[in-house]
């Protein structure tokens, strides 16, 4: 059982969607403050530039703004000002924790993008988890891109996700 424990402590467990493939490129940089004893959960940041032209041009500003807009609310509490959590990449989505934190996102019923960040915006707020950024140079898909630019069902879909999130996790955890 104490082996099991140590296991868990040492551990790590990173969440990503299907269609970003290009981040298994890029996990061991994310795992590495994580398995390194420097955080407690790591959210990657885009390369702005790199961001910019992989993405369609309607989810990059809208990212964008709601980055910045959880960014300034996140600022309130100790947890996102020290070094390294005052920039969070909130929406690109992957993140990873260390393994023995897992049921604070089993024990979470939410069942969109608010499950992904309202766990580790807890334990950062609640109980004085140690959470950082990494810089990745993740590159979208070129077929994501042309398939989800310049269509309004995507432009509705961005929206419809901003206003969930400014809603569950602006209004209800950063506020």
């Amino acid at each position: 059982r104490e082996d099991r424990k140590k296991q868990l402590q040492e551990a790590v467990i990173c969440f990503t969607e299907p269609e970003k493939v290009d981040l298994m490129n890029h996990i061991h940089d994310i795992a590495r403050p994580l398995l390194n004893g420097n955080a407690d959960a790591v959210v990657p940041t885009r390369n702005d530039e790199i961001f910019r032209q992989t993405y369609p041009m309607e989810q990059y500003h809208s990212e964008s703004f709601g980055n910045m807009h959880f960014n300034l609310l996140a600022k309130q509490f100790e947890g996102f000002q020290r070094e390294g959590a005052t920039k969070l990449d909130w929406l690109f989505g992957p993140f990873a924790f260390k393994a023995n934190l897992a049921a604070n996102w089993l024990a979470y019923d939410g069942n969109s993008w608010d499950a992904q960040m309202i766990p580790y915006v807890r334990g950062v707020r609640n109980n004085n988890w140690r959470i950082m950024s990494v810089m990745v140079n993740f590159r979208h898909s070129k077929e994501m891109k042309e398939q989800e630019e310049g269509d309004p069902v995507w432009t509705k879909k961005r929206l419809m996700q901003l206003n969930l999130l400014f809603d569950l996790l602006g209004e209800e955890e950063l506020t």
